[in-house]
C-alpha cells in the first residue's frame, strides 16, 4: 500500500522537501537546512524507532522553557521600571460615573493577604490569554466571547524513550490531531494540541487523553521497547487562545494570530490569541495602539523590544556552562541547567552554593536526586524572582511538577523548609504552604491512572501482550483451547460449558488452526466489544474500562524528525 496507510501520502516524498524548504524560508534560513534522512540513518539516530519506517523528513524547530520565559519577561519589565505583582486578582472596574463612562482604574485583591486596593490608570489593557473573556465579563457581563480555548495534553516519559536532540512529529494520528514526541528537560515529552474546550486552571488532563497519547506513541517505537502506563512521570494540559474580535463584523473567522480590540464604551483594550514566537510583536502592537488611542505619543518614545534582551541575556555566550563548572565546581548537568534557566544570573546562583560534601561535584547540593535543581535555587528565587509559595518553586521557577509529579511531592517538604528559612515563615505557615503545594501537584497526572472519567481502556498494546503471556501458561507462543478455559477459571469467571468457551475461542482464533497467537489476541481485544464475558472479566481484574481501545497500527501517520 502507499506509505503511511493513506493513498494521498504516496506523493509525500515528492511534496514534503519543497514544503520544508518553504518552512526554512520563514525563519530567513537561520536554522540548519531541512533534509531527507535515510531509513538506515534514522535508525542510527533514533534507535527507539520501529523498523517499519518508510520515510523521514528532518526539519528544525526552537524549544524553550515557557514558564521561565514568562518569569523573565516579568522580571525584565520590573528592571525597566514597571510595577509587577503576582497573586493579585482584578475584581472590578472603576468608571468615571459609577457604572457608566470610561474606565479609569481597576479594583484589586492581594490573594496572599486578602487586602483590597485600587489602581488608577489612563489606559487599561486586558492580556489574559485563554482567560481573557473572564476579565472582559467583569467589564461587561454580556460581552460576546473573544476567545476559543484549544487544549493541548502532554505526558512526560523517561528520557530513554527519545534520543537527545531529535524527536518526531506525526501529522496524521488516529483522530487527525498532530502528535509531538520530543526530548525535553532530560525527559521525553509526548503531546498534542487543539482539543476544543473552555480553559480551566487545573493542569490535569483527562485520563483518556493520557491513554490516547500512549497508544499513539507506541505505534512508532520498536517492538522490544514497551510503553507502559506506569512510565508516565507527569501529565498536564495547557490552553492556547484562538481569537476572534467581538467588535468585528458578523462571520469574521477565528484567528491563530493575535487580535486587538477596544471597547468604545469603556475604552479598555484587550489583546488575545497569538503564540510564544510573536509575543514581542504582540506587545509592540497593543502598546502602539493604546498610546495612539490615549494621546500619549509625546510621552512615549519608539518601542525598543527588538533591542532589549530578557533578564540574564546580556553578555551570555555558549561557553557559560563551562565557565560555571570551572569556576564553581558544579556538575556539568547542573551547569547546563543553570545556564539555560538563569542566563548570566547563573553566576549569582553559583555564588550562593555550598560544599556538597562529595569529591565531585564539589559544590551544589541537589534538591532531589535525578534532577539538576540545587537547594540554593530556592533561596535565590525567593529573593530575586518573587517566588511566594512552594507551588511557585515546584511549578514555575523549577519545572519539577511538570517533569515528575512524584518527585515534586517528594521534594515539597524540603522546599517548604528552605522557603520558611528564606522568607521567615512560621511553622503554621510552612505547613499551610506545604499542604497547598501537595494539593496543586496532585492535580497533575502520574504513574497511577485516574479512572473516574476514563472512557478508553487503560491498556497499551504492551499491557495486552502482558495479558497474552498470562494466558500462555506453557510459554510456547500461543494460547490453546484448554489454556483459555483454565485462565478463565483462575480469574473466577469460568465458562458455563464447552460450547460457550469454544464460541469465545473461535473469536480469538482468526486462522481457525486451534492456536491463538499474540497478534490474534490483541486483535480480539480490540474487536471483542464491551459485552464479551471474558474481556469484561479481564478488564475487571486489572481495573481497566472495557471500552474499545483504538484502531491499532492502521492509524499510523506521518513522521518528521
Amino acid at each position: 500500500p502507499p506509505p503511511f496507510g493513506h493513498p494521498i501520502m504516496a506523493i509525500a516524498p515528492v511534496v514534503f522537501p519543497g514544503v520544508m524548504k518553504f518552512y526554512d524560508g520563514l525563519s530567513g534560513f537561520t536554522c540548519p537546512p531541512s533534509h531527507i534522512m535515510s531509513k538506515a540513518r534514522a535508525r542510527r539516530k533514533f534507535p527507539q524507532l520501529d523498523e517499519d519506517v518508510k520515510y523521514v523528513q528532518v526539519f528544525y524547530e526552537g524549544q524553550h522553557n515557557d514558564a521561565r520565559t514568562a518569569t523573565c519577561i516579568a522580571l525584565t519589565a520590573a528592571e525597566e521600571g514597571a510595577t509587577v505583582t503576582n497573586y493579585t486578582e482584578m475584581t472590578g472596574i472603576i468608571r468615571e460615573d459609577g457604572d457608566k463612562g470610561k474606565a479609569v482604574g481597576i479594583k484589586c485583591r492581594d490573594n496572599l493577604t486578602g487586602k483590597e486596593f485600587e489602581v488608577k490608570a489612563k489606559a487599561i489593557i486586558f492580556a489574559g490569554g485563554p482567560f481573557t473573556d473572564g476579565l472582559r465579563k467583569l467589564e461587561d457581563p454580556n460581552a460576546a466571547p473573544a476567545v476559543a480555548g484549544a487544549a493541548g495534553s502532554h505526558i512526560v516519559l523517561p528520557g530513554y524513550y527519545c534520543p537527545e536532540g531529535i524527536g518526531l512529529l506525526d501529522i496524521n494520528t488516529s483522530d487527525g490531531r498532530f502528535l509531538f514526541f520530543l526530548p525535553w528537560q532530560g525527559s521525553t515529552l509526548v503531546g498534542t494540541t487543539d482539543r476544543k474546550e473552555d480553559a480551566v486552571s487545573s493542569p490535569g488532563p483527562p485520563e483518556d487523553e493520557i491513554q490516547w497519547l500512549l497508544n499513539e506513541a507506541e505505534k512508532y517505537l520498536a517492538d522490544d521497547l514497551k510503553v507502559r502506563r506506569a512510565d508516565v512521570l507527569s501529565a498536564w494540559q495547557g490552553y492556547r487562545p484562538l481569537a476572534s474580535d467581538p467588535h468585528a463584523p458578523p462571520g469574521a473567522p477565528v484567528s491563530r494570530d493575535h487580535v486587538i480590540s477596544t471597547n468604545p464604551e469603556t475604552g479598555i483594550t484587550f489583546i488575545t490569541g497569538g503564540k510564544w514566537t510573536t509575543y514581542r510583536e504582540m506587545a509592540e502592537d497593543v502598546l502602539d495602539r493604546v498610546i495612539k488611542l490615549k494621546g500619549l505619543s509625546e510621552k512615549a518614545g519608539p518601542c525598543q523590544t527588538d533591542e532589549r534582551p530578557l533578564r540574564g541575556g546580556v553578555g551570555y555566550t555558549k561557553s557559560v556552562p563551562v565557565q560555571l563548572v570551572q569556576k564553581y565546581g558544579v556538575s556539568e548537568e547542573t551547569a547546563k541547567h543553570l545556564a539555560r534557566t538563569y542566563g548570566m544570573n547563573a553566576f549569582d546562583v553559583c555564588e550562593m552554593t555550598k560544599p556538597s560534601g562529595k569529591r565531585w561535584p564539589r559544590y551544589g547540593r541537589l534538591l532531589i536526586e535525578g534532577y539538576p535543581y540545587l537547594e540554593v535555587e530556592v533561596d535565590y528565587v525567593c529573593k530575586n524572582e518573587m517566588a511566594c509559595s512552594v507551588t511557585d518553586v515546584l511549578k514555575t521557577r523549577t519545572r519539577l511538577a511538570f517533569l515528575n509529579s512524584d518527585a515534586a511531592l517528594e521534594a515539597a517538604p524540603k522546599v517548604a523548609d528552605l522557603m520558611a528559612k528564606s522568607l521567615g515563615w512560621s511553622k503554621a505557615e510552612r505547613n499551610r504552604q506545604l499542604a497547598d503545594a501537595q494539593k496543586a501537584i496532585a492535580e497533575f497526572g502520574g504513574p497511577v491512572p485516574h479512572k473516574e472519567t476514563a472512557k478508553l481502556s487503560a491498556a497499551t498494546i504492551s499491557d495486552i501482550r502482558a495479558l497474552f503471556d498470562m494466558f500462555d501458561r506453557d510459554r510456547n507462543g500461543y494460547i490453546d483451547f484448554e489454556e483459555m478455559k483454565t485462565m478463565a477459571k483462575v480469574l473466577g469467571s469460568p465458562f458455563k460449558d464447552d460450547k460457550e468457551a469454544m464460541s469465545t475461542f473461535k473469536d480469538m482464533d482468526a486462522d481457525n488452526n486451534g492456536r491463538v497467537g499474540e497478534d490474534d489476541f490483541v486483535n480480539w481485544w480490540h474487536e471483542a466489544g464491551r459485552d464479551d464475558k471474558l474481556r469484561k472479566e479481564l478488564g475487571n481484574q486489572i481495573k481497566m474500562s472495557p471500552e474499545k481501545l483504538g484502531e491499532g497500527s492502521d492509524s499510523r501517520g506521518v513522521m518528521f524528525g
